[in-house]
């Protein structure tokens, strides 16, 4: 057994992590099989969405100030 390393989730599975930063804002993004979930802060507010394969960019999402 061996360890699955995040540059690999795609190519095995269609999975994915991604992280963004920019000033004010901080976002993850976990997927595998079209299948996961999204969560960011910007502005004071804490936002999250789900993401399925007929909702890819987990729009719209929720957010709570």
């Amino acid at each position: 057994m061996s360890e699955l390393k995040m540059d690999e989730l795609e190519t095995v599975n269609g999975g994915k992590v991604s992280v963004v930063t920019d000033k004010g804002y901080l976002g993850i993004e976990v997927s595998v099989f079209g299948y996961g979930f999204a969560v960011w802060a910007t502005g004071g507010s804490i936002c999250g969405s789900t993401i399925t394969p007929k909702n890819p960019t987990g729009t719209p999402g929720h957010c709570t100030p």
